[in-house]
């Protein structure tokens, strides 16, 4: 079903712009697409076209008729609350939103493209599917038995404004404004404080480092707090940061470890016995 369109009068019913959603990363392969948004601009910014769909076949079928030019093809699926989309009235301010910051919803997925249509012909556009957020989990070993830990990212962005570069000249860059997301409190297991994996926004735009303060509460109720300067969360990325509680300091630095294209995995000395665990 076509929810809602803006775009101007028809050139044509036959040639355009049209739009082949693929996933980004394999492992989203069989996601269900239950909405997607598609905006079409001109190279001055301008917005001319913007439908939203209801499944993948929609969005394929579909052609945006268009004059002979350069264009920005930008498309999000799955944007439901607490996601939204504001400021679409120009390229450069089109926003998307996560409006509660700690829940970790569901994924969302955007992609951008720049085409250039050309008379009489229709533009098949691949738009790859990318993650909008970043996933986030903590392990710290050899806990104290009992201890519990608070762990809060200080300095995540708001939303992502996707027709801008990030410093990688990537499609996607966060907004300066800084949120802190506190993660879900946990009990020590085994030796072992292990976060739920966190959906997050990453790093905000203006930032060098991501902030992580970590709490840790013994048995016997004493309180230890550790500051993590960690390498900026990316959208999309999938982090894990791996600590000794031995080795815990009131400030530390961690260093990346790349363990795929999508997956880093964070450290104090730069060594990991067995990323896969």
């Amino acid at each position: 079903l076509l929810l809602t369109a803006c775009e101007k009068e028809p050139v044509n019913n036959d040639h355009g712009i049209s739009v082949a959603l693929s996933w980004a990363d394999p492992a989203d392969t069989g996601r269900e697409i239950k909405s997607a948004h598609v905006w079409i601009y001109q190279s001055d910014g301008k917005l001319i076209s913007q439908k939203q769909y209801t499944t993948k076949q929609e969005v394929a079928l579909d052609i945006h008729p268009v004059e002979t030019g350069e264009y920005k093809v930008i498309t999000a699926i799955n944007l439901h609350t607490p996601f939204s989309s504001d400021k679409a009235e120009t390229f450069e301010s089109l926003i998307i939103k996560l409006e509660q910051v700690a829940t970790s919803p569901e994924h969302a997925h955007y992609s951008v493209a720049e085409v250039k249509a050309e008379a009489g012909k229709n533009i098949r556009t691949p738009l790859p599917l990318r993650r909008i957020l970043s996933e986030l989990t903590i392990e710290v070993e050899g806990a104290p038995k009992g201890a519990n830990l608070a762990a809060s990212v200080l300095n995540a962005a708001d939303g992502i404004m996707p027709v801008q570069k990030d410093a990688d000249n990537s499609w996607g860059k966060a907004t300066n404004r800084k949120m802190s997301v506190a993660l879900p409190d946990i009990k020590e297991q085994g030796g072992k404080l292990i976060t739920p994996m966190m959906r997050l926004m990453p790093t905000v735009g203006d930032a060098t480092y991501s902030y992580l303060s970590l709490i840790f509460r013994l048995s016997d109720g004493t309180l230890r707090k550790c500051d993590v300067e960690a390498p900026i969360m990316k959208s999309a990325g999938k982090y894990h940061l791996k600590l000794k509680y031995s080795e815990l300091k009131p400030f530390m630095h961690v260093e990346p470890i790349q363990i795929s294209d999508w997956i880093e995995t964070w450290t104090v000395n730069g060594e990991i016995l067995n990323p896969n665990k």
